[in-house]
């Protein structure tokens, strides 16, 4: 399962707004909307496509793994 916490934390420390997450991600192959982010880093939204999740890896330079509840 996807933590949103982990998600918001890694965003954070790169300086990156949820804006900016949706803005990159137009670039790639799955768009994933500054309301969607900001509902998975809020726990509102539970399960994601695989490419979003994806998406958001890249974006934040970090393996899938590291987006994962423990």
């Amino acid at each position: 399962m996807l933590n949103g916490a982990k998600i918001r934390e890694l965003r954070l420390n790169k300086s990156l707004t949820s804006k900016d997450i949706s803005t990159l991600s137009k670039n790639l192959s799955v768009h994933v909307s500054q309301t969607y982010l900001e509902e998975l880093e809020r726990g509102s939204k539970k399960n994601p496509s695989f490419n979003i999740i994806e998406t958001i890896a890249t974006i934040l330079c970090v393996n899938i793994d590291e987006l994962r509840m423990i």
